[in-house]
């Protein structure tokens, strides 16, 4: 088990809506690493306490979005025990378009803005995934488009946390980490990590990495 979030935290962190997008595959491929199959029950501890710390950071509670048959629905205020429940009966197709879930996640942030119920700090949100998703290129655009509508580089943060170590995978979500500038984002608003790299220890360092890398 991991240790607990230290007491004090950036500011940053405080007073800010806080979304998991949680997204299991059954991806299979030749040469995976042995293990691999099991790489969503290996990282479940990691991933409730995520999940806690992120419910106490947020004034109205951890939202969490899971697949659920063909979309993806919204869990208001979930803490470590709810988020078990949502992660047992979570459908695993053999692949994954995210780009309609944070489409639909990015909307909200942005009317929630406008109507001025946002929390003071903004958003960070987080993404569990083990597999590419097969709409790499919209997901890139999307991020485009949402940079170029803030007004400061620390509002919205999009942390990606792959599960397992897909080679394919990691190929994805370095290149959004890395060239999202050269396509027009106005901002750097994307970070990423491995699961088993964001101990308790540095889940501050990581969600700050997230606003500020």
């Amino acid at each position: 088990m991991m240790a607990d979030m230290p007491a004090t935290l950036p500011a940053q962190l405080h007073n800010r809506n806080y979304t998991l997008v949680y997204a299991p595959t059954r991806l299979q491929r030749l040469g995976m690493t042995p293990g691999f199959e099991h790489r969503w029950q290996q990282a479940q501890a990691q991933i409730l306490q995520i999940a806690e710390q992120c419910h106490a950071l947020a004034p109205d509670g951890l939202t969490v979005y899971r697949r659920d048959a063909e979309t993806f629905l919204a869990h208001q205020n979930v803490n470590g025990a709810n988020l078990q429940s949502l992660m047992a009966t979570a459908p695993m197709p053999e692949n994954l378009a995210l780009a309609p879930v944070l489409q639909t996640v990015l909307d909200q942030y942005f009317a929630e803005k406008v109507a001025g119920q946002l929390p003071a700090n903004g958003e960070i949100i987080l993404i569990l995934l083990d597999s590419e998703p097969t709409d790499r290129l919209a997901i890139a655009k999307q991020i485009v488009a949402a940079s170029q509508k803030l007004d400061h580089h620390d509002e919205l943060g999009i942390g990606w946390i792959q599960v397992g170590d897909d080679y394919i995978t990691k190929g994805f979500l370095v290149t959004l980490d890395n060239n999202l500038r050269e396509k027009g984002a106005k901002f750097d608003i994307v970070d990423h990590k491995p699961i088993q790299q964001i101990s308790t220890d540095d889940l501050a360092s990581f969600l700050m990495g997230v606003l500020t890398d």
